[in-house]
């Protein structure tokens, strides 16, 4: 049975749906968090949020993780926290959640629409039983999601205001499509906004050391006979990763032919999507086995499974 390590950190809340679609399909899976998370500018948040969507003209919002959705619903926790002892202050924020709910939110897979539940839940607890217009999510990537929104965006507004939050390390993918054009004649104007930065996890050599000391058999001539894959997720936790899995595997260079005499497994590499696929083979310069085309724990099932091993 293949091992597969997911460079990225398992859902909370058991079964993590990556980890059981691969399970059933015959993988010996194991979840990695690389990255640590800090979440940034929630004040700028928080007053855009208890502001409602009129107050910057906004027409909907564009969330690409999940850790934009969690950087949402902390500023919508906070506030609520912050004006629950206040009933006038708690009308005056539960009309502009209202407010937001009535606006599309663009999302790039099902894990960010899933994540953006909550927020649809903290609404709910407001006694305004109201539900989410989620769009997008079988998109799959950033571009494709922008391509999304300029054929789903109205032109028949005087302007069509998008809230983007972004991360520190997000491509300009989505803000140069969205300045096209074509976006230019829909009357799209975006507010981007960071609202988290990413670094890599301080204990991600110690759990890597460890998980491959318990899973990694040694055979008499020194070296696993296990067939390994290593599931890399983007191109900052690639990076940071990439030193660290060296010291335990061997990857197949685009540059040079492997040392097929060293007592380290060579492992294949799978990617989720085309960037992170492209960082792969044209920064790190290895060869990439397997692309998911989605950021979907089937999409990856698939693709591992085309492989012949």
């Amino acid at each position: 049975m293949p091992n597969v390590i997911l460079l990225r950190a398992p859902v909370e809340s058991p079964p993590d749906p990556y980890e059981s679609t691969l399970r059933d399909s015959s993988f010996n899976p194991f979840s990695l968090p690389v990255l640590e998370t800090s979440l940034t500018h929630l004040p700028e948040l928080q007053s855009l949020i208890s502001s409602g969507p009129q107050s910057k003209a906004f027409t909907g919002v564009i969330i690409t993780s999940k850790r934009s959705c969690e950087a949402w619903n902390t500023a919508t926790k906070n506030l609520i926290g912050s004006t629950s002892h206040d009933d006038d202050l708690l009308a005056k924020l539960n009309a502009s959640l209202a407010s937001w709910t009535s606006l599309p939110f663009y999302v790039v897979g099902k894990g960010t629409a899933a994540a953006l539940q909550e927020f649809r839940g903290l609404c709910s607890d407001s006694n305004e039983k109201l539900t989410l217009d989620i769009r997008g999510q079988e998109t799959g990537t950033g571009e494709q999601l922008a391509h999304f929104i300029l054929e789903d965006i109205t032109k028949d507004r005087s302007s069509n205001g998008l809230l983007y939050l972004t991360g520190d390390k997000n491509r300009d993918t989505v803000p140069k499509i969205l300045s096209s054009e074509k976006a230019h004649d829909n009357k799209i104007a975006l507010h981007a906004l960071q609202v988290y930065e990413t670094h890599g996890a301080t204990d991600f050599e110690k759990n890597l050391d460890s998980l491959i000391t318990q899973a990694m058999p040694i055979t008499d001539s020194g070296r696993s006979d296990d067939i390994w894959w290593i599931v890399f997720f983007a191109p900052s936790s690639s990076l940071f990763a990439y030193p660290m899995l060296r010291k335990h595997f061997n990857f197949i260079s685009l540059d040079s032919p492997i040392n097929s005499s060293t007592s380290i497994p060579t492992a294949k590499v799978a990617a989720i999507g085309q960037v992170t696929s492209a960082y792969l083979e044209e920064k790190l310069k290895i060869r990439v086995d397997a692309i998911a085309a989605k950021p979907s724990p089937e999409a990856l099932s698939a693709a591992l499974a085309s492989v012949a091993l």
